[in-house]
C-alpha cells in the first residue's frame, strides 16, 4: 500500500512541483510519519477472529486467519471440517491464495479454491522449501531427533521428504496447461522456420508443473503467469489456468 503524500501549500515549489520529503516543513514530515506509523501498526495487527495473544508486529507483515481442518468421510460422502477454537484462531502470513481470494470476493464471486486445495498448495510449498534448504549451513530444515545420531537423522528425514516431494510431482504431472496451438495455430506451424521462433513458442507453453510452481512457490498471480509467458491477460486465459491449477491441486490432496 502506497501512502498518499500530504498535500499542503508548503509542499510545492514556485513551479508547483512537489518537494522532496526532507525539504518539506517539519509539520508535513511529522504528519506523514504519523500516517506511516499508523499504517505499519495496522498491517502488523492480527485480523478479527484471531487470538488476542497474537501481538502486533509490523515487521512480520500482514496476517490471515488460519483455520485447521480435516477431511471427514461418512456414508461415502466427504466434507472439509474446520477445527473449532475457544479463544480465536491462529494466524499465518498472507500468501498469493489469500490475495486471489480477496480479489474474487471483492468482485462478488466465490473463492476460486477450496480449503483443501489451498492446504495442499501450502503443504507442497513448505515441503519444497524444506528439501531445497537441505545441506545449507545453519539450516534447521531437518533438525529432527529420530533415535539415531549424526548424519543418519538428516539423511532419513531428507529421503523421506524427497520421496514425498516426488509423489507431489507425479500427481502434478507434466501435461500442458496452456499452449500456443489453442489460440494461434498459424503461428504454431511456423516453429520450423527459425530457432528464435521455436524458442519463443517453447516459452509460451505453460505446463501444469510450471503453473503450480509459479503460483505455489513463486507466489505469482494467474495474470502474472500469463504475462511472464507472453500471453494476453484475459478472462478466458485466466479461467483456463485456474481450471488446470484446481485440477492439479485436487490430485495433490492427501499426499
Amino acid at each position: 500500500m502506497k501512502l498518499k503524500r500530504v498535500e499542503k501549500t508548503c509542499c510545492v515549489d514556485e513551479t508547483g512541483a512537489k518537494l522532496a520529503f526532507h525539504l518539506c516543513c517539519p509539520d508535513c514530515r511529522k504528519e506523514l510519519a504519523q500516517e506511516e506509523r499508523a499504517w505499519l501498526m495496522d498491517v502488523g495487527t492480527a485480523p478479527d477472529g484471531c487470538s488476542a495473544e497474537i501481538i502486533t508486529a509490523p515487521a512480520r507483515g500482514p496476517l490471515a486467519r488460519f483455520r485447521e481442518g480435516y477431511w471427514h468421510e461418512k456414508d461415502g460422502q466427504g466434507e472439509w471440517r474446520h477445527v473449532p477454537y475457544r479463544s480465536g484462531c491462529p494466524g499465518q502470513a498472507r500468501d498469493i491464495f489469500d490475495t486471489m481470494t480477496d480479489q474474487a470476493t471483492r468482485r462478488g464471486g466465490d473463492a476460486p479454491f477450496t480449503a483443501a486445495q489451498v492446504g495442499a498448495a501450502r503443504d507442497y510449498r513448505a515441503l519444497f522449501e524444506r528439501v531445497q534448504s537441505a545441506g545449507v549451513k545453519c539450516s534447521k530444515a531437518f533438525d529432527v531427533q529420530m533415535g539415531g545420531q549424526g548424519d543418519t537423522d538428516f539423511m532419513t528425514a531428507y529421503m523421506r521428504d524427497a520421496e514425498r516431494l516426488a509423489m507431489f510431482h507425479d500427481a502434478i504431472g507434466s501435461v500442458i496447461a496452456k499452449d500456443m496451438k489453442r489460440v494461434s495455430p498459424d503461428k504454431a506451424q511456423r516453429v520450423i522456420i527459425t530457432d528464435d521462433i521455436l524458442a519463443q513458442v517453447d516459452k509460451r507453453i505453460i505446463t501444469v508443473r510450471t503453473l503450480v510452481d509459479d503460483v505455489c512457490i513463486k507466489e505469482r498471480a494467474l495474470s502474472d503467469v500469463l504475462d511472464a509467458h507472453g500471453w494476453s491477460v484475459t478472462g478466458k486465459n485466466r479461467k483456463a489456468l485456474r481450471d488446470a491449477l484446481c485440477a492439479a491441486l485436487g490430485r495433490m490432496q492427501g499426499i
